[in-house]
């Protein structure tokens, strides 16, 4: 793990200005104590779970690979783990195997939502797929807000993947593809 990340994450929770600044944006007076936070144990649990395939979206990667109509490229924030950690170890299941190009800000010092990294992205498409290659020709998920405003200034189409529904983009991803990418129905 990127201890600078692990620290910063650690400090903002438990941050007295952070959390009166919170507090005065909700109007609440007084404000309460800040909460004792095992950031360490919260902070595990959350690269846990996050490392869980999607049962939305994972499938729809798939059949978009399959369909060899499209190239996959991943751009994602991550961190290092220390040498030896199970997080490195690549399971069968592990998401990073489905995209030819998997840019990871980690590992080349950059970070969404700087614009470097976009750049960036955009050349290694270039280098895997040819020069002609335009930004337009991207399509851009994410679930956060800032950095789907960067891609659509870099001229990305973006999809906005909001989570606990992430069957929405995968219908999105249909209109795009023209594929039935939707491998199971929510359920009402």
């Amino acid at each position: 793990m990127d201890a600078d990340y692990f620290l910063n994450f650690k400090a903002d929770l438990q941050s007295q200005d952070a959390w009166e600044a919170y507090h005065s944006k909700l109007s609440i007076s007084p404000v309460p104590p800040v909460p004792e936070i095992d950031a360490e144990h919260l902070f595990w649990t959350m690269m846990s779970i996050s490392r869980q395939p999607d049962p939305y979206m994972y499938p729809a990667l798939q059949k978009l690979k399959a369909s060899n109509k499209f190239h996959l490229a991943a751009l994602s924030n991550t961190s290092i783990f220390p040498e030896g950690h199970e997080f490195n170890k690549v399971g069968k299941q592990d998401v990073r195997k489905i995209f030819d190009v998997f840019v990871s800000s980690a590992h080349v010092g950059m970070r969404k939502p700087n614009r470097d990294i976009y750049d960036y992205t955009i050349k290694q498409l270039r280098e895997k797929w040819g020069k002609d290659l335009e930004p337009g020709d991207v399509v851009f998920l994410d679930d956060i807000g800032e950095n789907l405003k960067m891609g659509k200034k870099v001229g990305f189409r973006t999809v906005k993947v909001v989570l606990g529904k992430t069957d929405h983009a995968v219908r999105e991803l249909e209109k795009i593809t023209g594929l039935d990418l939707l491998e199971s129905k929510p359920k009402l």
